[in-house]
């Protein structure tokens, strides 16, 4: 307790310094108010109060530490949208806000270790710091590469770093057996559509990356987009992709790009505007939960296994994962 009211003083000083210099035009050092990190080795290189404010990162530390070691998890560890592991992260009672993120909830809770996406704000950093918590920023994830980057970074920062290399390397096994069943199949032309139904992902991102390992081509990078862009219905039918994935929100709300919420409009097969596209024609506009199309954690190979068997079922009638 006293070491949370120090750090909560420590906070509300920030701040009123903070709101001073922006009215008054001077700086503030933080440096000189703030708190050593961690005098105890071992806490800081296997820390027992773990917070994550990421909905992919939940997945990540559930999967490396002992449930018991993890304070809160992000307010997406609830969403079926979102998470793999429900049955899992309901283990964990605490939730905290993400977007935004509360400086004054986390300190409340005096965690060791706080991981914070790539978008989250300097100030918020900062304040978390000057709170006496040690801060680990992921990246984006937006790619297999990146988010294995995450793996090892979160492994490292809880003291897991031969776990975060098991998990590695069980994703890069899965990726290579996915690869050697669908191998020298025919390549159908597939187009990843979400957001509803306004978005695609092309060049850079982890769905062209599990597209190509289930044996397709992303007709996304064909066209020449890059990461999630936006996609018009013209461009589709000029596309005509042989296959379509979209994400089953169930109805719900579920994140996209820039993590906007987007209700899905009715299912796309339905609508008579895409009536023309060689996917809906031919009946292969493929569902799949959202959790795994917009997952970037380790658990997106799912999604990989789900494409390849929907691409390709008869290479899946003697093997599974």
């Amino acid at each position: 307790m006293t070491r949370l009211l120090a750090n909560l003083g420590l906070v509300v000083l920030a701040l009123g310094l903070s709101a001073l210099a922006g009215k008054y035009g001077f700086a503030w050092q933080k440096a000189a108010l703030s708190m050593p990190h961690h005098s105890d080795n071992t806490a800081a290189q296997r820390p027992s109060r773990i917070i994550s404010t990421e909905y992919n990162v939940n997945e990540i530390v559930m999967d490396m530490v002992a449930p018991e070691r993890i304070l809160a998890l992000s307010q997406d560890a609830d969403n079926p949208g979102l998470c793999n592991i429900l049955e899992r992260t309901a283990q964990i009672p605490g939730r905290v806000a993400s977007n935004p993120i509360r400086v004054e909830q986390i300190l409340a809770l005096e965690p060791d270790v706080v991981f914070v996406g790539a978008a989250c704000p300097a100030e918020t950093v900062s304040l978390l710091e000057l709170g006496g918590v040690r801060v680990v920023r992921i990246n984006r994830g937006y790619t297999i590469s990146e988010i294995q980057e995450n793996i090892r970074l979160i492994g490292n920062a809880v003291g897991e770093p031969a776990r975060a290399e098991d998990l590695i390397a069980g994703m890069n096994r899965e990726l290579v057996t996915i690869r050697r069943i669908v191998a020298d199949a025919p390549a159908p032309r597939a187009l990843y559509i979400g957001s509803g139904y306004g978005y695609t992902a092309g060049i850079g991102t982890y769905t062209d990356e599990l597209l190509h390992a289930a044996g397709a081509r992303n007709a996304a990078r064909e066209a020449g987009i890059k990461a999630w862009g936006k996609i018009a219905l013209e461009t589709v039918i000029e596309m005509d992709p042989d296959v379509i994935f979209v994400p089953d929100t169930g109805g719900r709300a579920h994140g996209a790009v820039g993590m906007r919420l987007v209700i899905p409009p009715k299912p796309l097969e339905q609508d008579p505007v895409w009536q023309d596209v060689r996917a809906v024609k031919s009946g292969r506009v493929v569902t799949l939960p959202s959790s795994l199309l917009l997952c970037n954690s380790h658990y997106n190979t799912r999604a990989a296994w789900a494409m390849a068997r929907a691409l390709h079922p008869d290479r899946f009638q003697q093997n599974s994962p």
